[in-house]
């Protein structure tokens, strides 16, 4: 690709050094969506064409004919409204500020870029932010705004070949996208992360990963704040109360890698085999998962698979009716592991659960069932399976509802007992959890009975439990590895914060596994973010600068295969990138098969076993087969399909080719594409060259055709057996992210 390119406009002393954003820097132009918009030039005569005073005052002279718009789209049916055609960026300049108090974004871009044709007018990728200003090579443009498109008609028409440089002022509040993604605003600062959009909910771009650029980050905010970027962080300046600091990515990177992630972030700098590694954690990823909301003590409820965990107590109700209060704080898998209070007349079988008056309960039944149905039989009192994997909220004797997920710290729940007035309540509070994949648990304090019955704080007062106790599960459920108990913060289990920096203290190793295996590693920085929002659901590879959700590392031990999959796409997808979006499977199929070969690295389930399990888990009645990854659509781009199957297509090939062709692949593939675009047709092509193999019908059988592919002569394997009787808690132990990942894929539909 093309070297950096500066340009002397944006020098430290010359650029507009983003101040802090209560700073006087001079009457700005009013806001409007069309500032500066007038006739194009495209759209005059050919005797009116040679000048044109625009409103403004800007002179915008084309000389030439054969001048014409760059294309508003790069032609990518996936992401119709992004990119645009007529130039080539090769580097962009970018100074903001950022304030987390105000919520307000400040910045100047510059973008050095040569025209591919004799442009007459170009666009830019921007959603929502307010331009202040743009000039082209130092001179004033005109511009105007329609939907996320700046469109922008230089002083005169641009030259085939000729380099030139933008600069864009804007400010105002960046957006966090419809999916969550985005700039997304946290407790202490922002996220910057998503795909494929993002770059342009904070600066103006081309914002399509077939143009690549190099970028130099001056990231501006308030003292104690850290600003993370992508690259190596090659200054610190302080001052009046602010802090910029500075990164330089010196690789060209896709715009939805680029990221400016803003927080409270303890940073920390190691080197490996000459490459420097920035890992930035979150510092209150090490606090407790919970603590008592009052005094020393709590009800504590552990972590187990296929747990059924009950705090039960009887509670007399007089005429009048009661309530029961609590304080509660769930740290629970969303949407698969469930805490709910579960009521009876005492000795009766009319069991159902009480919804939390204060709200936070609801009658959704998650994505645990009907599966979990077979795990704990008894919540068929509760849920009824609707025989189309989907349940509803009503079984043989009562109702559904629960929470699940994480709550922000505690939140009081209110249970009326009035239907219970007269009589005797059994009321038990409840964390139910399916056979894999555990968080943290439920803690339980304060209880409140309007009776004085029962009420507790749990603590050493010669009667802890206040009569509450713990009966184990019901009928049809395993016995539970652990139940609730009462302790403090030390009885908790491990704050992610300790899973997060065992995960990124294996990044030299993994390294070092993947450059052996892929070939040199083509950056001179790595590392990785994890931030405490709880939002956050997901991982992406931002070039350099992995950014991790915590739910990956509740588990001390951490997980290394979600890092191995990050930094795999270092390789792929970050060095070498896709030219259009249908050909995903070459971002996400490699990155899964790399955590495949880790796996059987590491002695914890070869790459056949991983491969044996999915495909031996997943029937062939299954939409998951119905997706054809290598063209998924927009809607299926990121569909389990496309990171398995198209991990299960890299296995099949090297069953194919062998070893020896298979690898040689893969590392020409990094290599003759490093830093550039790739699609499939070359890959296919690469795959024929090295192994002499006419190789279009198998690629067409596992990218191209729905259905779940024949293996001809093969026996189903153990892996496999067990993967069809056990389900995802049979995966290798390799798997454990994917596991994760395929969880909330699911949770999500």
């Amino acid at each position: 690709m093309r070297p950096i390119s500066t340009f002397a406009s944006l020098t430290a002393a010359a650029a507009l050094a983003v101040l802090p954003l209560g700073a006087a820097t001079g009457a700005p132009r009013a806001a409007s969506p069309a500032a500066g918009a007038g006739p194009t030039a495209h759209a005059m005569t050919a005797a009116t064409a040679a000048t044109a005073l625009t409103a403004s005052g800007v002179t915008v002279v084309h000389r030439h004919h054969g001048f014409r718009p760059g294309a508003g789209t790069v032609g990518d049916p996936y992401v119709g409204h992004l990119g645009n055609g007529g130039y080539d960026v090769r580097h962009y300049d970018l100074s903001v500020s950022y304030d987390p108090a105000i919520d307000r974004l400040r910045g100047r871009a510059g973008i050095s870029a040569v025209a591919t044709q004799d442009l007459s007018r170009f666009n830019l990728d921007l959603e929502g932010l307010t331009v202040r200003s743009v000039t082209v090579d130092g001179r004033p443009a005109r511009w105007s705004r329609a939907g996320g498109e700046l469109r922008i008609t230089p002083p005169r028409g641009l030259r085939t070949k000729r380099a030139f440089t933008t600069v864009v002022v804007y400010d105002g509040v960046p957006a966090t996208l419809p999916d969550g993604s985005g700039f997304v605003h946290t407790g202490d600062g922002a996220l910057v992360i998503g795909e494929p959009e993002v770059a342009a909910t904070w600066f103006p771009v081309n914002d399509h990963p077939s143009d690549k650029a190099t970028y130099h980050f001056d990231v501006t905010v308030p003292k104690g704040l850290t600003a993370v970027a992508n690259g190596s962080l090659t200054r610190t300046r302080r001052h009046h109360g602010w802090t910029t600091w500075t990164w330089d990515a010196r690789a060209p990177m896709a715009s939805y890698l680029a990221t400016a992630t803003i927080g409270r972030f303890d940073l920390r700098r190691s080197t490996h085999a000459g490459i420097a590694i920035w890992d930035a954690v979150d510092p209150a990823l090490h606090d407790p998962v919970a603590r008592p909301r009052t005094g020393t003590s709590f009800a504590i409820s552990g972590q187990a698979d296929s747990a059924y965990k009950r705090l039960t107590r009887t509670i007399a109700v007089p005429a009048g009716g009661a309530s029961v209060t609590f304080w509660v704080t769930r740290k629970t898998e969303q949407r698969w592991d469930h805490f709910f209070v579960e009521a009876r007349h005492a000795g009766a079988d009319d069991w159902t659960t009480l919804p939390d008056a204060n709200g936070h309960s609801s009658a959704d039944t998650g994505s645990s069932c009907p599966g979990w149905l077979v795990i704990h039989p008894f919540l068929t009192h509760y849920q009824h399976d609707d025989g189309d994997g989907t349940c509803s909220p009503k079984g043989t004797t009562g109702q559904w509802n629960s929470a699940s997920g994480t709550s922000r710290g505690a939140e009081q729940w209110r249970i009326d007992l009035t239907p219970y007035a007269g009589s005797t309540v059994e009321l038990s509070l409840t964390s139910a959890s399916d056979d894999v994949v555990q968080r943290a648990g439920v803690f339980v304090d304060d209880v409140v009975v309007s009776t004085g019955e029962g009420s507790t704080s749990f603590e050493a007062d010669g009667d802890v439990m206040d009569g509450w106790t713990v009966p184990g599960p019901p009928a049809g459920s395993a016995g539970n590895e652990n139940d609730w108990s009462i302790g403090g913060v030390a009885d908790v289990p491990p704050p992610p914060g300790v899973g997060a920096d065992a995960s990124l203290a294996h990044e030299p190793e993994v390294l070092d596994f993947l450059s052996a295996t892929f070939g040199r590693y083509p950056f001179r920085a790595s590392g990785g973010i994890v931030d405490d929002d709880p939002d956050l659901g997901f991982a992406l590879e931002n070039q350099t600068r992995p950014i991790y959700s915590q739910v990956f590392f509740d588990q001390p031990e951490g997980d290394t295969g979600v890092v191995v999959h990050e930094l795999a796409h270092q390789w792929f997808g970050d060095s070498v990138s896709v030219r259009r979006w249908k050909d995903i499977w070459l971002n996400e199929g490699f990155a899964t098969y790399a955590e495949w070969l880790w796996s059987e690295h590491e002695g914890q389930g070869t790459a056949q076993d991983n491969f044996d399990f999915w495909f031996g888990l997943i029937p062939a009645d299954s939409p998951f087969w119905g997706v054809v990854v290598g063209d998924p659509g927009r809607d299926l781009m990121f569909d389990d399909a496309v990171y398995l199957r198209g991990g299960m297509t890299l296995h099949q090939l090297r069953l194919t080719v062998g070893d020896d062709a298979f690898f040689t692949i893969l590392r020409t593939w990094a290599r003759t594409h490093r830093y550039g675009n790739g699609t499939t047709a070359q890959f296919v092509a690469l795959a024929e060259r090295v192994s002499h193999r006419q190789l279009d019908a198998f690629f067409d059988t596992w990218l191209m055709t729905p259905g779940k592919p024949v293996l001809p002569g093969a026996a189903p394997s153990a892996t496999a057996r067990r993967a069809a009787a056990r389900g995802l808690a049979a995966a290798p132990a390799g798997s454990h992210s994917l596991v994760i990942r395929v969880k909330q894929g699911l949770a999500l539909r």
